[in-house]
């Protein structure tokens, strides 16, 4: 069983987080919330609606965003073109003269594309580095521009799985700073899931943790600093043994 009787919640307007050792069910938590993996029991809610039985593209229709723990961008396009992508998925029609532009309305959409691309190329720090292929971005870079796509469509709720991974501390820190900046000045809430506890700690109102897939304890920074079971599900019951003198 990967999840057994986890109940939490991510609100609008302040970082949640969730933490837990490897196989804890983080991710399989992330997959429930965005359909991708369905339950035997339970709901899965947005905004109070019950999504439980509604696919994944329809949850993201709704305002449940999503990143991944591995990088999936499109290495043969620019920067730019990465973002603006996610932009127009807003205006997907099956007109083919609209998607080309070269209609009226189709003219107007291209313009609201290209200045929300570039309002979120300045809002994750990526100016300067527009016309860079994203395969050859740093993986830094590369996680900035995975987080510009995923508030294209403008997410109430974010969910990010592990998005420091393959960075070093202070572009962790720079990141976990921008999501703090995001959530103060949009409202937005942000559902996170981190290994690096520096962030974690750093930047969470309230942090879920799991272990062997059940709910271990929620609390503030503090309280699962504190705490003398987290520590024990990360590095392991000591029995009181001291080896050397």
């Amino acid at each position: 069983m990967a999840l057994d009787a986890v109940s939490l919640e991510a609100q609008p307007g302040r970082i949640t987080g969730l933490i837990g050792p490897n196989g804890a069910g983080k991710t399989t938590m992330f997959n429930v919330c965005c359909g991708f993996q369905g339950i035997s029991h339970g709901t899965v809610t947005l905004d109070g609606q019950d999504i439980t039985g509604i696919p994944p593209t329809r949850r993201a229709r709704l305002g449940l965003g999503r990143t991944f723990q591995r990088m999936e961008l499109f290495h043969s396009l620019t920067v730019r073109d990465n973002i603006a992508l996610a932009v127009e998925s807003l205006h997907i029609s099956n007109d083919p003269l609209t998607q080309l532009g070269i209609i009226g309305r189709g003219r107007k959409v291209m313009t609201q594309v290209a200045e929300r691309t570039d309002e979120l190329i300045e809002i994750v720090g990526l100016s300067g580095l527009e016309n860079a292929f994203a395969g050859e971005v740093s993986t830094g870079q590369g996680r900035l521009v995975e987080l510009a796509r995923a508030l294209a469509r403008s997410p109430r709720i974010l969910l990010l799985d592990e998005p420091t991974s393959g960075l070093d501390v202070a572009e962790s820190a720079r990141f976990g700073q921008l999501l703090v900046d995001l959530v103060r000045r949009s409202g937005i809430g942000v559902f996170i899931i981190e290994h690096d506890m520096s962030v974690v700690l750093n930047i969470c109102d309230w942090i879920h943790v799991l272990d062997f897939g059940k709910p271990l304890m929620a609390g503030t920074a503090a309280e699962v600093r504190a705490s003398s079971a987290v520590r024990n599900a990360y590095l392991g019951k000591s029995d009181g043994a001291c080896d050397g003198p």
